[in-house]
C-alpha cells in the first residue's frame, strides 16, 4: 500500500445531473468544496462553451498582460514614446 493520501482541503466537488442538497451533503462529510463545472484549470477555463467569448476573456486578459510587459521591455525610447 503506498502512503499517497488525498487532501481533500486542496480538492473539490462537481456534481452532474445530480441534486444540489446530495452534493452538499457528500462535500461537507469529505470536508472538501463544491464548485460548479466552469473553473480554471492551469489558467485556462475548463467546461462551459467555448464558442461564446465570455469562456476565452481570462485567456485574452493573461495574454495581453504578457504581450504589454514583453512589448514595453524590447521597444526603444522612441518606440516606446509614440506608443504612449
Amino acid at each position: 500500500m503506498s502512503d499517497l493520501k488525498v487532501n481533500f482541503n486542496k480538492s473539490m466537488l462537481v456534481g452532474v445531473n445530480i441534486p444540489a442538497s446530495w452534493l452538499g451533503e457528500a462535500a461537507s462529510a469529505l470536508c472538501c468544496k463544491v464548485r460548479k463545472i466552469l473553473f480554471l484549470y492551469l489558467g485556462l477555463p475548463i467546461g462551459g462553451d467555448p464558442r461564446r467569448l465570455g469562456f476565452w476573456e481570462p485567456v485574452l486578459a493573461l495574454v495581453k498582460n504578457r504581450l504589454f510587459g514583453w512589448k514595453s521591455r524590447f521597444l526603444s525610447f522612441g518606440g516606446r514614446l509614440i506608443l504612449l
